[in-house]
């Protein structure tokens, strides 16, 4: 058996929140969720060409709400994201071995590595594993395909696919703006909605919380400073 990842982020590197959304699917559960997800578009009249969670409009409320209980059914599929709160990441450590990027880009990259490192378990490790991510998400440093295939165990493709294609990579987007909105403290009714919809079907208020559900189907955790000598964590 394989693993897809699918790889989405929200806010900026540095910003008040930056946030690596991932949600790890079954390879075996894949393609079959990639036609329920389409049926319940079509079920739901979307007649957009995606459902973004920055593009959440009055008309698109109940085909999110939707998406999200197809979520919570499905379980081959486990939503997990770093949050990296503003100000708590220190780019300058990397001042004094960069021969080709950025402070800005390096950090970009161990923020994503240690994410996924971070979040996949021991029986995941030596599983062969594919990553997909937004092409149209922040540009990228050129070695970020490399870094991640080298630093990541057993990646065995990379591809940085268009989003419309791969229903279960709107579903990390839809996800991972949830909870950066709710962090953000955004307000407008059709996010807002969305967002509450999440938290009923966790049994939380606040994505900081904990609970045995969170664990298994909704992992938020927020970065910590690694002190010296260790390695970049969660809590």
């Amino acid at each position: 058996m394989a693993l897809h990842i699918y790889g989405d982020e929200s806010g900026e590197v540095g910003g008040r929140h930056f946030l690596i959304g991932l949600l790890f699917v079954s390879s075996r559960s894949r393609s079959e969720y990639e036609r329920q997800l389409q049926r319940l578009k079509l079920e739901h009249k979307f007649t957009h060409k995606e459902l973004h969670y920055s593009e959440l409009s009055r008309l698109k409320v109940d085909c999110a709400k939707a998406v999200v209980d197809w979520y919570f059914g499905a379980t081959d599929a486990e939503f997990r994201c770093t949050v990296v709160p503003g100000g708590i990441f220190d780019h300058t450590r990397f001042r004094d071995n960069l021969k080709f990027m950025s402070t800005e880009e390096m950090s970009y990259n161990v923020i994503y590595k240690s994410a996924i490192n971070f979040h996949t378990t021991t029986e995941e490790v030596p599983l062969p594993k594919v990553l997909l991510l937004d092409r149209k998400d922040k540009a990228r440093p050129d070695e970020f395909d490399s870094f991640l295939k080298k630093n990541v165990q057993n990646v065995v493709d990379l591809q940085e696919v268009v989003s419309e294609n791969h229903n279960l990579l709107r579903v990390a987007d839809l996800l991972a703006g949830c909870v950066n909105g709710d962090l953000n403290g955004v307000q407008g009714y059709p996010k807002r909605t969305v967002i509450d919809h999440i938290k009923a079907r966790l049994g939380i208020s606040d994505f900081r919380e904990r609970n045995a559900y969170t664990k298994e189907k909704f992992r938020v955790n927020f970065w910590k400073p690694p002190r010296k000598q260790d390695s970049p964590t969660s809590a």
